[in-house]
């Protein structure tokens, strides 16, 4: 009986697939939740250790393991919204100045240019926690960790045009309160 290539059995190939979706998965996460940046981190550690026990079970293509991890984090964020006793989205922008880590500014910017960057983000994060939670997570994916509306569609299974949509009715709605915009 033929066996089933399964790579991630290999604890190198392993720790080379944290290497180097480690900085997404926690962006991921981060674009979900907004912190605070402990919790990130141990969701972060947490999906990875999910991955890690459940990696006898992928057969998938190497291109889907950012997908299948990606999965995991949203079912371990979810799972931690329900725990916890008041919405996640209240805790959003507690530990705002680790999130240079994240989306720096250039260290030559002006320290005024540094605070309106700190600031922007702010107010990107709060209106970001507006939106439902799927909206998020989509804006997260397209502008947080840069896929195309076409991964985007096939990772969620959904069209690409319903994609577009929400993706162009969220940005309407993040500038349509954006703060010192009018109309």
């Amino acid at each position: 009986m033929a066996q089933i290539n399964r790579p991630l059995q290999d604890p190198a190939i392993f720790a080379q697939l944290y290497e180097q979706y480690h900085l997404a998965v926690f962006r991921f996460i981060y674009g979900l939740t907004g912190g605070p940046l402990h919790e990130v981190e141990d969701l972060t550690a947490d999906t990875f250790l999910r991955a890690w026990k459940a990696r006898g079970h992928f057969a998938g293509e190497p291109r889907a393991v950012l997908s299948w991890l990606l999965t995991i984090a949203r079912h371990l964020v979810i799972d931690a919204a329900r725990r916890r006793k008041s919405h996640p989205d209240e805790q959003l922008c507690a530990e705002l100045d680790d999130y240079q880590q994240l989306l720096p500014v250039e260290a030559a910017d002006s320290a005024e240019k540094q605070v309106i960057h700190h600031e922007q983000v702010r107010a990107l994060l709060h209106r970001l926690s507006d939106l439902p939670a799927e909206r998020r997570e989509l804006l997260v994916l397209r502008y947080m960790l840069g896929w195309r509306v076409n991964e985007i569609a096939a990772h969620l299974g959904m069209p690409e045009n319903t994609i577009s949509v929400y993706l162009r009715r969220s940005l309407e709605q993040i500038r349509a309160h954006w703060p010192g915009e009018h109309g």
